[in-house]
């Protein structure tokens, strides 16, 4: 059986086979996606800070792209910008690369919701550009929603904790310099504003962890994380217990409520071990405090005393000549 221009049947469906699984393989190598494929955030407030990462993902980066961005949002376009600029690069060989997008909200947004896209499209880089070469440009988009609220939100995730050996306190003269715990912990900050724990507490037991020893929390101020951003805090935390091994149990606060409670090993070693530095003037109890502040105070007031009655015989010699 003929067909038109003399192709036989069996022809044409080889033909259509050859085109088919030639085809498929070309948009194979050439798929393009991004994950998550939004940007989205419904607890923003006045003069915050968001940041989204978003993955550019390659089925086969044979070759090196170029994406380019362009953000569709008239409403907030000055809000939004492409940390890594509106060309970016994805290199041969690298399957997955970020791009972040980092919302600014200005101190007089309005309190609703807003709406926007960010159009990606991939184009070959220049040195890949050759005449009579045909090149598959592949795109997506991501979708913007956000609503700013006039609601403050103070909250955190712990992502995980850790915390140091440590060396054992020490004494100077009548003074004992504690021990100082590193309780490192890593926090999200889910809501809208700048926050860290209100209050760190340790519970050091024995090892068997059946003899309360000693109660302690964190001295000094905390670091606070920007709102939706993770990073690590690390509470300092004096303790007076000799060398040894320990367990503890602590509670991370945010005002009255804890976040998180667990227990961990603590290791105290021999003061002097690993050299590092331990609490100062502030690792004091109150009363060597006031031992060491009361001398100073009332050498302070002496010398004042003294150079306000020197001025003084000094004035009224010159009223009496």
């Amino acid at each position: 059986m003929k067909l038109i221009f003399g192709t036989s049947l069996f022809q044409l469906s080889a033909l259509v086979v050859i085109l088919y699984f030639a085809f498929g393989t070309l948009v194979a190598s050439a798929s393009f996606g991004i994950t998550p494929p939004y940007v989205r955030n419904t607890s923003l407030t006045r003069n915050s800070t968001y940041e989204q990462q978003i993955l550019l993902v390659r089925g086969d980066p044979n070759m090196p792209l170029n994406a380019q961005i362009v953000v569709d949002a008239p409403e907030i376009q000055d809000w939004i910008e492409i940390v890594e600029g509106t060309t970016i690069l994805l290199p041969r060989g690298e399957q997955k690369v970020p791009m972040t997008v980092r919302i600014k909200v200005p101190s007089d947004a309005d309190y609703r919701e807003y709406e926007g896209k960010i159009r990606i499209r991939t184009q070959p880089t220049n040195d890949q550009v050759a005449d009579g070469v045909v090149s598959i440009s592949l795109g997506a988009q991501v979708d913007i929603n956000l609503n700013v609220i006039d609601r403050v939100i103070e909250d955190f995730r712990v992502r995980k904790i850790d915390v140091s050996d440590l060396d054992a306190g020490h004494k100077l003269g009548w003074l004992f310099f504690p021990g100082k715990i590193n309780f490192t912990m890593s926090l999200e900050n889910t809501g809208n504003v700048n926050i860290a724990p209100s209050k760190v507490q340790f519970r050091i037991f024995d090892r068997t962890g059946a003899v309360l020893l000693e109660e302690t929390q964190h001295t000094g101020k905390l670091k606070k994380i920007a709102p939706y951003a993770t990073e690590d805090v690390t509470a300092h935390l004096p303790t007076r217990l000799p060398a040894g091994s320990y367990m503890a149990r602590y509670a991370i606060y945010n005002n009255d409520e804890v976040k998180q409670e667990g227990e961990l090993n603590l290791s105290i070693l021999p003061y002097g071990t690993l050299q590092t530095a331990g609490y100062g003037f502030g690792g004091l109890s109150i009363p060597h405090k006031i031992s060491i502040l009361l001398p100073l105070f009332a050498f302070i007031i002496i010398v004042l005393y003294a150079i306000y009655y020197r001025r003084k015989g000094r004035k009224d010699d010159t009223l009496i000549n």
